[in-house]
């Protein structure tokens, strides 16, 4: 087998390796940053490479896959301007480890979003898709967090190797490493048998929303209902007040707090969470 041959089989390889990892959520976490740009520029180089030194091809056609090379090259170097991301790996006491990706964008309200990565040693990653966290923030709220302050990169919680907990501006989100902890922290069922609770004025009756508990409290001689809502974070999102109820708001796509203290409404999780 000649060299040429040779260069087309790795080339043929490489390509083959990419797409089956993909298609299993599994990347090199070394091209994350730049995207397809890094094997987009090794196929242009090789290929441009052979069609000038080889005899047999016609310059055109070499000059014709440059070009179209070169408008890939282009069009992946502007989706990456635009959509940029970050990384961050922190690691457990043991080799497991997590890869975040996150970015910010604002238009009239800041979007924050995280995808992460399960890897043992840096190199080789996989997407944790049901993982990934999408919190906005509208911008009178938002006192100027960027992507890490919001998800609360700097302190993050280890519980065991497989879990992850952030301390993040919407309370407390855990990312979980492995399947068999792979489960949400409330599901839309127990919020609405918690709002039922509070119909019923069922006092003492509790309920914890990514890290904010909240408690139907009840005052027999008025008549007074309301929820306590209490977060050992008082840098969330939600401070520590009252609330009269929770409502689910389908344009939103949020269960709503309203009537609460400090303003009318928050965004206390979303609707679409659990409905797949």
């Amino acid at each position: 087998m000649t060299k040429t041959k040779w260069v087309f089989v790795f080339l043929a390889a490489m390509d083959l390796l990419l797409l089956i990892m993909a298609l299993s959520d599994y990347f090199f976490l070394f091209l994350k940053p730049t995207g397809m740009l890094i094997p987009i520029i090794i196929h242009v180089v090789v290929l441009t490479v052979i069609g000038f030194r080889s005899p047999r091809i016609p310059k055109w056609m070499t000059i014709l896959v440059l070009i179209i090379g070169l408008f890939f090259m282009l069009i992946s170097s502007v989706q990456l301007l635009f959509t940029h991301y970050s990384y961050k790996t922190i690691k457990s006491q043991s080799l497991q480890s997590l890869t975040i990706e996150y970015r910010d964008f604002t238009l009239g309200e800041t979007t924050y979003l995280y995808h992460f990565y399960k890897t043992n040693f840096g190199i080789i990653g996989k997407r944790l898709g049901d993982e990934s966290i999408r919190m906005v923030v509208q911008s009178v709220n938002n006192p100027g967090y960027d992507a890490e302050a919001a998800l609360g990169l700097e302190n993050p919680e280890w519980i065991g190797d497989h879990t992850v907990r952030f301390h993040t501006v919407e309370g407390t989100k855990e990312v979980h490493l492995s399947s068999s902890s792979n489960s949400p922290e409330v599901t839309d069922a127990a919020i609405e048998a918690f709002m039922r609770k509070v119909q019923n004025k069922e006092d003492g009756e509790t309920i914890n929303v990514n890290g904010y508990q909240l408690v139907v409290r009840y005052d027999e001689p008025s008549g007074e209902s309301w929820i306590d809502v209490s977060s050992d974070y008082s840098y969330g999102v939600i401070p520590n007040q009252q609330c009269t109820r929770i409502v689910p708001n389908e344009e939103r796509g949020y269960y709503m707090l309203e009537e609460c203290t400090h303003r009318w409404e928050y965004e206390l999780y979303p609707l679409e969470r659990n409905k797949e």
